[in-house]
């Protein structure tokens, strides 16, 4: 039986429950999975997961160590993957391997297209519309993101 959802309280740092619930979700858990695990309430994860800034940026610091240690291994293989295609190619029927790395590589009409314009006017009109969104959404006041933050809390402590 779930523990009954506690008050928020904190204003930093994760409880043991939430960092076994970030553990478990790293594994590849559901919510639902997590909370019987940790003996509380479905949605008490889902607004940790949602609301809690502190949790979700945890979270997100584990979900990116995570990639980075897979993406380790991956480059540690490639040379051999490499080796092997090629010895592919060279078969009967290495032409179809070919393809199928010219696919994943991304050479195709979606790659060229992604290259970006030809023309001076749109690359001119493109960068100045990306500095003129940089100089609007930059400025983010501490007043606003206290805003934010209180809005979170509430909708924590709401049950």
């Amino acid at each position: 039986m779930p523990k009954a959802t506690k008050g928020y309280k904190r204003e930093q740092g994760l409880t043991i429950e939430q960092l076994n619930a970030i553990d478990l979700l790293i594994a590849g858990k559901s919510d639902q999975d997590v909370a019987n695990v940790i003996e509380v309430n479905r949605v008490t994860i889902t607004k940790w997961r949602n609301y809690d800034v502190y949790f979700r940026a945890e979270l997100n610091k584990r979900r990116k160590e995570l990639w980075g240690a897979s993406i380790d291994k991956m480059r540690a293989i490639l040379p051999k993957a490499i080796e092997r295609l090629e010895k592919e190619i060279e078969k009967e029927h290495g032409w179809k391997v070919a393809i199928e790395l010219l696919k994943i590589s991304g050479v195709n009409n979606t790659h060229i297209t992604t290259i970006g314009h030809e023309e001076v006017d749109k690359i001119l009109g493109d960068e100045a519309e990306k500095k003129l969104n940089e100089e609007l959404f930059s400025n983010v006041s501490d007043y606003s993101k206290r805003e934010v933050l209180e809005a979170y809390q509430q909708k924590l402590t709401k049950t």
